[in-house]
């Protein structure tokens, strides 16, 4: 039996290859995008936890701009877990 001569692989820089997934994003990455936002909104995590005072939806629900989270939400996130203080609210609450 003879062997089968392995032809090797052309060779891209590393920024390279991550320049290309980004600029032609795949159904991959956009089903993967989609389900981390679903979950996020779901549960309440993060961002999505707070009323989005730029395009007016309420807790819970995802922004009207897709794949994208309004600036103003994203803010008054942080403004309420600074406020909140070191303590996570569920073991606040257990005090």
């Amino acid at each position: 039996m003879k062997p089968t001569p392995v032809l090797p692989l052309p060779r891209r820089p590393v920024r390279a290859a991550a320049g290309t997934s980004a600029a032609l994003p795949s159904s991959a990455l956009d089903a993967m995008l989609d389900a981390a936002y679903e979950t996020h909104r779901r549960f309440r995590h993060g961002a999505f936890a707070e009323p989005c005072p730029t395009c007016h939806v309420p807790a819970g629900e995802l922004c009207l701009a897709r794949r994208s989270v309004h600036a103003a939400r994203r803010m008054a996130h942080r403004v309420r877990m600074a406020q909140a203080g070191p303590v996570p609210r569920a073991a606040a609450a257990a005090r």
